[in-house]
């Protein structure tokens, strides 16, 4: 069994893996992805990797916090691939099907995607994503943070009551101590893996497959409108393919969705 440190993670990792790595991990932190984008800013190499116990001021899409006060696994990962703005969808959704195979071969779960980034077991939401990126003159990427918090346990007395119907965890409360370093090299294992072959997107239809949106009524949100409809299939461009009640199809890439349950 290895204990929960660098030391540990790199000790599962694959060696030609675990050479590359440079992972440093913390207690606490108030965001690995800050910590990691500073580093980024300063010249660390691809293959740097903070991790937290905990984070004090975790973070989601569209500048929402995300509650990772409890033990949990909080991840960031360095890479430098060079791409387009328009790409970054596609390191997204990488992420999450590394992710949830990672969950999978870790735990007795069947992890599910909810486009574009996060992750569901058991009907409840436990691992969010964030991947940020600075561009350069010529457009392509300087670097991309790769962040994804995991709950590995319920916290002590349970969720805080405005996200209790969504927010789930891997295990209960006061277990999964050395699941956190196994997963962490499961995680960084089939990233890299995949990252390797980027541009083939090989992971596109174990993205879809893994989908709990398609086929199911969504809400389209955007800042002006909420729409209504149903998603019906994820394109070679990883959007979302949405028959609204009007009639219309569109292929939607912006703006955020909701699954409404019947």
């Amino acid at each position: 069994m290895s204990d929960f440190s660098a030391r540990g993670i790199l000790d599962i990792c694959p060696k030609d893996l675990a050479g590359r790595l440079d992972i440093t991990l913390f207690d606490e932190l108030d965001s690995t992805n800050t910590c990691l984008k500073k580093l980024a800013r300063v010249g660390a190499p691809e293959g740097r990797v903070i991790i937290a116990r905990r984070q004090s001021a975790g973070r989601g899409r569209l500048g929402r916090s995300f509650y990772s006060a409890a033990e949990g696994l909080y991840i960031s990962v360095l890479i430098r691939p060079h791409m387009k703005a328009e790409g970054m969808v596609f390191v997204t959704a990488m992420t999450a099907v590394a992710m949830a195979r990672a969950i999978e071969r870790t735990v007795d779960a069947d992890p599910m995607i909810k486009w574009v980034n996060d992750i569901f077991v058991r009907g409840k939401k436990v691992c969010g994503i964030l991947c940020e990126s600075a561009f350069g003159a010529d457009a392509l990427s300087e670097y991309v943070v790769i962040g994804a918090g995991v709950n590995i346990t319920e916290p002590l007395g349970g969720f805080p009551a405005d996200i209790s119907a969504v927010a789930g965890a891997l295990l209960p409360h006061g277990s999964g101590q050395e699941l956190r370093s196994r997963l962490a090299a499961a995680f960084l294992e089939d990233l890299f893996g995949e990252y390797a072959r980027l541009d083939s997107r090989s992971f596109l239809d174990e993205y879809r497959r893994r989908s709990m949106v398609t086929g199911k009524n969504v809400s389209v949100i955007s800042p002006t409108l909420t729409r209504h409809g149903k998603a019906i299939a994820i394109d070679d461009d990883c959007r979302l393919v949405v028959r609204f009640d009007d009639g219309t199809t569109e292929h939607v890439s912006t703006g955020e969705i909701s699954v409404r349950v019947d």
